[in-house]
């Protein structure tokens, strides 16, 4: 059988079976094997067979990984095969080139969330009326840059945005929204599409490029919100720019943000810089409640009553994402606790 009778057959048995049954899904001896010198429309054909796409993180208690379309056993060694081939029939350097760095990309996919390469997400946002959809770019995961990956959390908490009851404001004061460690920008983003505010995303240097992007890339349904998103670096260890009161926020967001000993503080700190003191003020915050960060988040939860904040509500809730993999490689439970903050002493008394 030819090269691209294999690659047809495999694309139609993707149509004919289920996808929840690896018995009779197709295989890898389905594919173009490199004894035959497959061309390399065949070799581009397979690799984009073998693609995975990202896990939906929807938190209906039935979230499932999005199945492959190629039974898993042996792919990565036909995939490691293709790599260590010269493919010396393909007399293009540039064809080579792209065949390897396909199955490269189809490798990495399946080598955890840490080894996967940049991929687009999309995301579907309630606002009370209908849904919208945000669509992030999450770069290669290097270094320690965190902030590069959308977490459950903030999923979450971009999903409650639409519950959350804003405060009137006295004439004159405007609704302005920082949200500090935006990471991908996806409660950011989300904030100012549905409250239809505007919303100043921040974070590291690192972060802030990918972040900027992803405003940029979602400017459209942001502006059909009626809202405005810009981005900018702030470090939570610079103090030297005490911020004035025409440079405080009456809305701070914040996911996820607490990653070492050292966080609780600096994140505080920043919170008393920047949150505008007045009765209408809030601080929004979800954490997931990893065993490993308790002290962190018992530490936070002290420092901003310290500083002279307390919960007008809270909650927990469950989400689902994909880092660490959950039960059969899928998406992995995370609970969460979501508080709003308010200033004790300006709190309304009845």
């Amino acid at each position: 059988m030819g090269s691209r009778c294999m690659v047809h057959q495999a694309l139609d048995a993707t149509k004919q079976f289920s996808t929840a049954d690896y018995s009779q899904r197709t295989t890898v001896f389905d594919l173009p094997q490199l004894y035959t010198k497959p061309s390399v429309e065949a070799l581009r054909s397979a690799l984009y067979l073998l693609t995975v796409e990202p896990p939906s993180w929807e938190a209906d208690g039935n979230a499932k990984p999005i199945q492959p379309r190629v039974n898993p056993d042996g792919v990565a060694k036909y995939l490691t095969s293709i790599i260590a081939s010269r493919l010396s029939w393909i007399h293009d350097d540039s064809a080579r080139e792209t065949i390897w760095g396909m199955a490269s990309a189809r490798l990495s996919e399946r080598s955890g969330r840490t080894g996967m390469p940049a991929v687009s997400r999309t995301f579907q946002i309630p606002t009370g009326s209908r849904n919208i959809q945000i669509v992030l770019h999450e770069p290669s995961l290097t270094e320690d840059n965190l902030g590069l990956k959308t977490w459950a959390s903030s999923y979450l908490l971009a999903k409650r945005l639409h519950l959350v009851e804003l405060p009137s404001f006295p004439p004159g004061v405007q609704r302005r929204v920082l949200e500090l460690g935006a990471g991908t920008g996806l409660v950011g983003i989300a904030a100012a599409a549905v409250w239809g505010v505007k919303v100043h995303l921040t974070d590291l240097p690192e972060i802030e490029s990918n972040l900027a992007m992803n405003v940029r890339d979602n400017g459209q349904v942001i502006c059909q919100g009626g809202g405005i998103a810009t981005t900018g670096v702030l470090d939570w260890s610079d103090t030297t720019n005490p911020a004035s009161d025409q440079g405080r926020y009456t809305i701070i967001l914040a996911a996820d943000p607490l990653y070492s000993p050292e966080h609780p503080a600096l994140l505080v700190q920043t919170i008393g810089r920047y949150l505008l003191r007045s009765a209408e003020a809030r601080v929004l915050v979800e954490l997931p409640l990893r065993e490993a960060y308790a002290p962190e988040i018992s530490d936070f939860v002290l420092r901003m009553r310290a500083l002279g904040l307390e919960t007008s509500d809270q909650g927990e809730e469950v989400g689902y994402d994909d880092w660490g993999g959950g039960e059969d490689g899928g998406l992995k439970e995370v609970r969460c606790w979501w508080g709003i903050w308010i200033w004790k002493e300006l709190r309304p008394r009845p």
